[in-house]
């Protein structure tokens, strides 16, 4: 995945190395950096912990967007596109702190996302075929 126009508002590059990182992780509690200003967030969208834990313990749906270029932050984001416990597809905006997943805003995907998290189910059912 090349560097390209995402959304009207979001930039995104590839990034193997998050990639290969994100795909290593589990799910499990420790792997998160969660506190007030993070939970607080993504409750307001419906979203809780357990819920974006759950998106890692799915590995066939989880889609790696890519490193968020624009808009430029302060310290490096990626996006992840996923289906939780629930099976509500979702998009999760995340910084990386150490070796741990700092979830910044989570909230269910918009229509573009959705298109691109079917397609790369799609081709990871053809990949395992």
């Amino acid at each position: 995945m090349g560097e390209h126009s995402y959304d009207v508002a979001m930039r995104l590059a590839a990034d193997p190395e998050a990639a290969s990182w994100l795909d290593g992780l589990a799910g499990r509690p420790e792997e998160f950096e969660w506190d007030a200003g993070n939970r607080g967030k993504n409750r307001k969208h419906g979203v809780e912990p357990e819920d974006i834990e759950a998106m890692f313990r799915r590995p066939r749906f989880v889609v790696f967007g890519g490193r968020i270029v624009e808009p430029a932050h302060d310290e490096p984001r990626w996006l992840v596109l996923g289906e939780d416990g629930k099976h509500r597809r979702l998009a999760l905006v995340l910084t990386r702190r150490d070796d741990r997943i700092r979830p910044i805003s989570c909230r269910p995907m918009r229509p573009k996302e959705r298109k691109v998290h079917e397609e790369a189910i799609r081709a990871q059912g053809q990949e395992d075929s």
